[in-house]
């Protein structure tokens, strides 16, 4: 069983529609769980003075002159979330800054004792994922803390199963393994350890990668017997054996370790920028170490 403390989630927002729908997949999944929601706007420097309401989809609700005040948009912001939730395990506080988004995410990731960061991404073929796609890929890369990132059109529904895709090129220490065992608890979920091979038959693992295998499943063995299973996925090209494989076995969320970086290109990014291009509908947990 595991036992959870308060959980502090930080929530960077651009007022978009898809920046609420991150915020939303958040609160339902940690629903039964006492959580300290920090809703973060992080503006450019050059934006101060700019009218809030050039940048931003803000409430029509509002005037003239409000529109102009981010402030006042975070305030609006956040008077739609007590409109919309009512879920005495969740507290909600609102900040606005000015800055480089990764910085202010990494400095009140510190100051608040951050557990979680969650981030809307867009599809890969809209104008706006070059933006948010890269936000999102540099605070993965860049920021040591666990990562939600949510498609646009994800909706949460009970999260019954989730992927954990693996090279067993790194060996998973008890706080990798935490995070991932607290993601399946939250719903009782079941696991899919996936190896994608590309032909490679496991005969020539490394004695490293065998060794990171057995830890690997003798606990899952220990901490989730009947709930996880074991596949490899022969010569496919990677990107399509993870959309294949998340949609043929009804995949709710993919598991990673951001450490990976050479697997974590390989499955969502453009090697030659750092721009995030989601592949599938479902939300990616990144954990770090």
């Amino acid at each position: 069983m595991v036992s959870y403390t308060i959980k502090n989630i930080l929530v960077p927002v651009d007022f978009s529609e898809n920046s609420w729908n991150a915020l939303c997949y958040a609160v339902e999944l940690y629903g039964h769980i006492q959580c300290n929601f920090h809703i973060l706007h992080v503006a450019d420097l050059n934006e101060m003075g700019v009218e809030a309401a050039q940048l931003f989809s803000v409430p029509q609700s509002l005037t003239t002159r409000e529109k102009n005040d981010k402030n006042l948009v975070l305030s609006a912001f956040l008077d739609r979330i007590n409109h919309s939730f009512d879920n005495k395990n969740h507290r909600f506080f609102t900040q606005l800054e000015y800055g480089s988004l990764v910085d202010v995410v990494k400095k009140q990731s510190t100051e608040k004792r951050i557990d979680l960061i969650v981030m809307g991404t867009r599809g890969a073929n809209t104008l706006k994922s070059k933006i948010i796609g890269s936000n999102t890929g540099a605070i993965i890369t860049r920021i040591r803390c666990n990562t939600l990132v949510v498609p646009e059109n994800a909706k949460y529904e009970r999260v019954e199963n989730v992927t954990f895709p693996t090279d067993f090129n790194i060996f998973y220490n008890s706080q990798i393994l935490k995070s991932l065992s607290d993601i399946i608890e939250l719903n009782k979920s079941s696991l899919s350890v996936v190896h994608f091979s590309n032909g490679r038959p496991e005969e020539s693992f490394s004695s490293e990668q065998n060794e990171t295998k057995s830890y690997l499943l003798d606990y899952l063995d220990e901490v989730f017997d009947g709930r996880y299973h074991y596949k490899v996925v022969r010569n496919k090209k990677m990107i399509q054996a993870i959309q294949d494989f998340v949609k043929d076995e009804q995949i709710d969320m993919i598991a990673i370790i951001a450490r990976n970086l050479n697997f974590l290109q390989q499955l969502f990014f453009d090697s030659r920028v750092e721009r995030i291009s989601f592949h599938t509908t479902v939300p990616m947990f990144v954990i770090h170490e």
